[in-house]
């Protein structure tokens, strides 16, 4: 290529460039989305990309649906969560289907969200929250008012049936379950935080006390009592943990943690060479925890 040639393909990209941007700029009354979609397409695809957003222009209008393309068409393949739009089934990461979609399609979005009523949505409600499309943002405040009013209610009832049969195993697992469950999704206001956190750690002491089996629950317990730095209880399940499962990592990996927020890094190096010399294969999370811990003392 001459340098005639290079300064006309030079010139060619440049007014090419600017008809895709002026192109774009078009929709951007519709939808500030629509305009970075329109242009990527452009100019990924030369004359073609012209070409493609026509069609599907055309085939919208006569469906009376003008300048309604958007990305819920697509199924992107990053964290996902799934809810019904358009009558079907959509794989969608909820970061970006909130940053990309137009407001009508993020309204559809979180009204989906709430009808789906799983607990990984409220995350998805959460940022929705902060939109800056006030319908979308009402639509998610009600949502998680609704969810609050919902965990309120369910706590209020398994309450009561506690105070009625206090030493229900059954019953304290569900009572667990649905503290465990609000906790996590950070709606409660920080007061009621605290005061279920310690309801909480008491079931969790409670279920311990029983007899339980299952390791999870000393996991649990363990953990919360570490988030509220009570650690005198920490360390007191910490012993019962190993003492019941002296063959496991998870009692040595607890360990780890409380000495480390103790800073009492000679027991904490203790239980590492503990862990280490256990006569069973440790698991990949264990060994990066190890390396962890290590690079932190």
């Amino acid at each position: 290529m001459n340098n005639l040639d290079f300064i006309n393909y030079k010139y060619y990209i440049i007014i090419y460039t600017c008809i895709c941007i002026i192109y774009s700029l078009c929709f951007y009354k519709k939808s500030r989305q629509m305009v970075f979609i329109r242009f990527v397409i452009t100019m990924v695809l030369p004359i073609l990309g012209f070409v493609f957003l026509l069609v599907i222009d055309i085939g919208l209008k006569s469906k009376g649906k003008e300048h309604d393309f958007d990305f819920n068409q697509i199924s992107f393949s990053s964290k996902y969560s799934i809810f019904d739009l358009n009558n079907k089934r959509d794989i969608v990461p909820i970061q970006e289907a909130l940053l990309l979609n137009d407001n009508i399609v993020k309204r559809d979005l979180v009204i989906n969200m709430v009808k789906d009523k799983r607990l990984n949505n409220v995350n998805g409600l959460k940022l929705a929250l902060q939109d800056e499309d006030t319908e979308t943002s009402h639509y998610a405040a009600s949502a998680i008012m609704q969810i609050k009013s919902e965990f309120e209610n369910k706590i209020k009832e398994i309450s009561v049936k506690y105070a009625q049969n206090n030493n229900d195993s059954e019953l304290i697992k569900e009572y667990i379950n649905i503290l465990k469950d609000y906790i996590d999704s950070g709606l409660m206001e920080k007061q009621m935080e605290i005061r279920l956190k310690n309801d909480y750690s008491k079931l969790l002491a409670q279920i311990i006390n029983l007899g339980i089996k299952e390791k999870e629950y000393y996991i649990m317990k363990i953990n919360i009592d570490l988030d509220m730095e009570d650690y005198q209880q920490a360390r007191y399940f910490c012993n019962l943990f190993l003492d019941k499962f002296e063959k496991l990592e998870d009692p040595y990996l607890l360990y780890m943690k409380l000495y480390y927020r103790l800073k009492d890094y000679n027991m904490l190096n203790k239980k590492m060479e503990e862990l280490v010399e256990l006569p069973i294969s440790l698991s990949n999370e264990a060994l990066n925890k190890i390396r962890f811990w290590t690079a932190m003392i």
